[in-house]
C-alpha cells in the first residue's frame, strides 16, 4: 500500500477585498502549512472504481468527496485499467477551516502521478487541481505563502516560521458559503504591512486580523471566548482560520504552549498541539 501524508494550514491573516461580478470574493491571505495532517492510503485494486474508506463515521465517501473529483480528473491520463482503494486516516477535524478536503484530494493527485508513473510536472497538477477548489494551489506550496485573487494566485513569501500552535474545535462545521454570503465588510492592506514586516513578529502578533471572524463569532460566539482565553492564558496571538470555527494559538516555545494544551485538553472536543512548518 501506498502512504502519504495530507497536511492542513491555517491563514495567519485573511482580508475579504470585496465581491466579484461572478459571486466569489477577491481575498489576500497569508497561509502556513501545519504538522497536522491526515494518512492517506492508496491500493490498486481490480476494476475501474474508486473505493474511499475512513476511520472517521463522518467521513463523506460518496462522489461530493472532492478525492472523486481528483480521482476522475488524473484517471484519464492512467495507461492501465485499474482501480484504487483510498483509506483515509483522519486527524484534521472536517469543516474546520483546516483545508483537510482540499488537502486530501491534492495531495492523492500527487500520490497517483507517483503510482501510475503519468510524469505530471507540479505545474501541470496544480493547473489539473483548479477545480478542487480556490486553495488547491496553497497545497503545491510548502511553508508560508500569500494567496490573491480568489486563492489561486500564490506568492512564496521568504520566512520560516515553526511557532508552536494549540488548535481548539468545537466539533460544529462552519460552511464558508455561509459566511461569505454574509459578509458586508470589507478591509484591505493589512495583509501587505504584515508581509512588508514580516520579520518583526510583534508586528504581527498585534495586527493578524479575519475578515471571517466577525460573521462566525456571531454563528457560534463560543469562538470569541475560546480566541480570548487563549491569549489571556498566554498566547502571542490567537486567530479564527478561514471560515472557523477552529481557533489557533501560537506560542513562543513549546513550554508554555504544553502548559496551557493541559489546561484545556478536557474541555473542548478538539484540543490539538501543532506546530507551524
Amino acid at each position: 500500500m501506498f502512504k502519504i501524508k495530507s497536511y492542513g494550514k491555517i491563514n495567519l491573516s485573511l482580508e475579504i477585498l470585496g465581491k466579484r461580478e461572478d459571486g466569489y470574493h477577491n481575498i489576500d491571505t497569508l497561509m502556513n502549512s501545519i504538522d497536522l495532517w491526515d494518512e492517506i492510503g492508496l491500493k490498486e485494486i481490480p476494476g475501474e472504481n474508486l473505493i474511499l474508506k475512513s476511520n472517521d463515521p463522518n467521513f463523506p465517501t460518496g462522489e461530493d468527496n472532492l478525492i472523486h473529483k481528483a480521482w476522475e480528473i488524473l484517471k484519464v491520463f492512467k495507461s492501465k485499467d485499474t482501480g484504487m482503494e483510498i483509506s483515509v486516516t483522519k486527524n484534521i477535524p472536517i469543516a474546520a477551516g483546516l483545508a483537510g478536503g482540499t488537502s486530501n484530494a491534492c495531495t492523492v493527485m500527487k500520490a497517483l502521478n507517483e503510482i501510475w508513473n503519468l510524469g505530471l510536472s507540479n505545474e501541470e497538477l496544480m493547473e489539473l487541481a483548479k477545480p478542487l477548489g480556490a486553495d488547491s494551489t496553497f497545497f503545491f506550496y510548502e511553508g508560508l505563502v500569500r494567496a490573491e485573487g480568489i486563492g489561486e494566485i500564490i506568492t512564496e513569501v521568504k520566512k520560516d516560521l515553526t511557532y508552536p500552535l494549540i488548535l481548539i474545535n468545537i466539533g460544529k462545521p462552519v460552511s464558508s458559503e455561509e459566511v461569505y454570503s454574509k459578509i458586508d465588510s470589507y478591509s484591505n492592506g493589512i495583509v501587505e504591512s504584515i508581509i512588508e514586516n514580516i520579520d518583526n513578529e510583534f508586528f504581527l502578533f498585534q495586527n493578524a486580523f479575519n475578515s471571517m471572524e466577525v460573521v462566525s463569532f456571531e454563528i457560534y460566539p463560543e469562538l470569541k471566548e475560546i480566541k480570548n482565553e487563549l491569549l489571556n492564558l498566554g498566547a502571542e496571538m490567537a486567530l479564527m482560520s478561514g471560515s472557523g470555527p477552529t481557533i489557533f494559538g501560537i506560542f513562543k516555545d513549546e513550554k508554555n504552549r504544553d502548559l496551557v494544551y493541559t489546561k484545556l485538553l478536557n474541555k473542548y472536543k478538539y484540543v490539538i498541539k501543532s506546530k507551524m512548518i
